[in-house]
């Protein structure tokens, strides 16, 4: 997997993940961001996989072993949240801000969460360039192959890259790797759908 420059590191957790796609537990597959590089389009995830997890109650009992779709899934979802990063960049930029603004903007919602009840509150220029609700992602295609078993205790790190964009189709590169050894790689195509 190519290696992030600490130049390129933006450290997200699960809350502002939250904010930026629909996903949610048990389905959500990332809790946090680690770094994005503008060019070529790359963003660089991961997600901590827990002997708690309610999928190891049935999938392989007795052995926590992570299912191979629900690597495929976190990729998925590192590809959307790249595409959302991109669109909002994209949005600044149209509005006279720049990628480093929304980057910024992004750093102090970590550093600042919501401590109210409910749903995180969503205010500010950001979420107004976000619109009112995250945006999702429907796959056309998935080519990948499963290299090597995840299990409990370990963090899958996933890597994606936009290689191809078509009006609202977009087709990605992407990897996840343990420790440093590659566990999935291959190509994901997909349509980003309209924030409603």
């Amino acid at each position: 997997m190519s290696r992030w420059r600490e130049e390129d590191a933006l450290r997200l957790g699960p809350d502002v993940v939250q904010r930026l796609i629909p996903h949610r537990r048990p389905l959500l597959m990332v809790d946090g961001v680690d770094a994005f590089r503008r060019a070529p389009p790359t963003l660089w995830a991961r997600r901590h996989i827990s002997a708690n997890e309610e999928v190891f109650t049935g999938h392989f009992p007795g052995l926590h072993l992570w299912p191979g779709i629900y690597t495929i899934e976190g990729l998925g979802q590192t590809s959307l949240l790249l595409t959302v990063l991109l669109r909002l960049i994209g949005a600044a930029e149209a509005q006279g801000k720049s990628a480093a603004d929304v980057l910024d903007a992004l750093r102090q919602l970590e550093q600042r969460p919501a401590f109210r009840p409910g749903p995180a509150a969503r205010s500010g220029w950001l979420e107004e360039l976000a619109g009112p609700a995250p945006p999702a992602g429907v796959s056309g295609q998935i080519d990948m192959k499963l290299l090597a078993p995840v299990r409990a205790g370990e963090e899958l790190c996933y890597r994606a890259t936009l290689t191809h964009t078509l009006d609202s189709f977009a087709r990605f590169e992407v990897e996840a790797e343990v420790a440093g050894t590659p566990v999935a790689r291959g190509h994901m195509t997909g349509l980003i759908l309209k924030s409603s």
